[in-house]
Parts: structure tokens; sequence; C-alpha cells
């Protein structure tokens, strides 16, 4: 196990973590009427957006105005519960929870970091022409996380559940909740390390794929570096105003890719309503 692995580890140990938004993250609050049954929370909106995606070829919208429909919120049933929390990077999680107090959790959790990268999933360009597909993957480990002195605080330990990449993923992330009188605001940062089986599986190319625009590539362990903010401004119970931004910058194991074409970062600002039910 290399260093940056065992200090992953460590921190999963030591670490306290984040909860994301009042509206993605309540049951992180630890209501003790909520210590079991089942209940479950949603969030409902609509964005226009304007985004640069890390892989061009697979984007729809690349340095475009688009319309997206999101949501968050997630199904709690005792220690069970699915999520989802779109503005804090968090994708689509299952998990289970081991133990938890006031201030801190510790969760098995099951999540999907990597999505598909293939031929059929191109949308412009043909850089992706005549690759094998990478399938889209599902992770599992444990994360554990906590509130102090109102900084919100996760880390995340995951390894390749399909056989696909055979990778771990480890993830640090840090945020802070601000109010106003009429305003939320939670900006974060996080660093993401993803070893070399990962990297190399999903933005590698092998000497069967290259091609005169494509050359042979290996992928060593890589770095994703994101800041995000998002802004909340209540209308009435129900809808509210929200705006976000996230910005990633990547290491060079993976913007030296041929599949990226030397991007080294990728951002998404957006703007739009969500009703809360």
């Amino acid at each position: 196990m290399n260093i940056i692995k065992r200090l992953a580890l460590l921190m999963a140990i030591i670490s306290t973590s984040f909860f994301t938004n009042a509206n993605e993250t309540q049951h992180q609050e630890l209501d003790n009427d909520e210590e079991s049954g089942f209940h479950w929370e949603l969030d409902l909106g609509v964005v226009a957006f304007y985004q640069q995606s890390l892989i061009e070829s697979l984007a729809e919208y690349d340095k475009e105005i688009g319309i997206n429909v999101v949501a968050s919120g997630g199904i709690y049933f005792d220690n069970f519960f699915a999520e989802v929390a779109p503005y804090s990077g968090r994708p689509f999680t299952f998990g289970y929870t081991l133990h938890k107090s006031e201030t801190r959790q510790l969760n098995l959790v099951a999540e999907s970091h990597f999505f598909e990268i293939s031929e059929e999933e191109q949308e412009n360009g043909n850089l992706l022409d005549g690759i094998n597909t990478r399938e889209s993957s599902m992770e599992v480990g444990v994360e554990y996380f906590g509130i102090l002195k109102k900084y919100d605080f996760r880390l995340t330990l995951l390894h390749d559940a399909l056989n696909e990449h055979n990778g771990t993923i480890a993830r640090a992330d840090i945020s802070r909740p601000y109010f106003t009188k009429y305003v939320m605001f939670v900006p974060g940062i996080s660093v993401t390390y993803i070893d070399e089986n990962a990297t190399d599986y999903y933005y590698g190319v092998s000497p069967e794929e290259a091609t005169s625009y494509r050359p042979a590539y290996k992928a060593d362990s890589a770095l994703i570096t994101t800041a995000r903010l998002y802004v909340e401004r209540p209308i009435d119970e129900d809808w509210s105003v929200i705006a976000a931004a996230s910005y990633s910058a990547f290491s060079d194991a993976i913007n030296d890719s041929p599949i990226v074409n030397n991007r080294n970062e990728a951002y998404n600002i957006s703007v739009g309503v969500l009703w809360t039910f």
C-alpha cells in the first residue's frame, strides 16, 4: 500500500465529515425522532447551465447553455439510506449506517464515480471512434463524517465492486454553510485521489486502440481538486431560487490522456428554481 493510500486510510479513521446543505442532508443532523423508521426527502429543480466537460466528445452541451432537471434528497429506513446531492459533488449513494452520534456518522456506502466512455456514447467529433468501452462503475467502501466548529468534513475510501477497473478512490471534502437573513451560502472544496488502475482503465489508450490522432497512453494515479459554491434564496415555504458553480482541476495523468485531448479543467455554472416537497 503506497503512502497516499495509507494517509487516506488514516484520515478515514480520525476525520469528521461534511454535510452538503440543509435540503440535501437533513438526515445527517441526527434528529432523535428519525433514529428509526421510514422517511424521505425530495427537492426538484429546473436550472439553466453553462459548462465545460472533461471529455468534450461525450458532452451534448459543451460551452453551451442548456436546461436540466435536477433532484436531490433521499429515502431512509432505519439504518439504510439511498440519497443523491448533485450540488455537493455526491453521486447517487446507497448506504448503511454503522454508527452515529450527534456530530459523527460512519457508513458503509456504494457509489458510482465513473460513467461509461464508449463510441456509442459519443456526441461530438470522432475522437472516441474505435475505442473499447469503459463501463460505468460501482465502488463500495466506508465514509466517515461529522460536524466540527461549524465546518462539515467527509472522507470516503472506496474500491471497485464490479471488477471493472480494480482501482481505489479516496476523497476528502470540507464545507461550511453560511446563513444571512435571506440567503444560504455553502462553499466547499474536495480532493480526490484515483489510483493508477482506475485512471488507466478510463483514460489510458491501449496499443490496439491507438490511431494517428490517438496515440497509445498508459495513465498513472491522479488527483482531482474541486471547488464549489451553492447559493439558495427561499421565495416561500416550497420554492427557492438557486445558483451553483463548480470548478475541477485534473492532474497530468488525466489531462495528458488522448481521450481527454489536453483538457485539464472542467466547470459548471447553473441558475434556476427549486421545489421542496
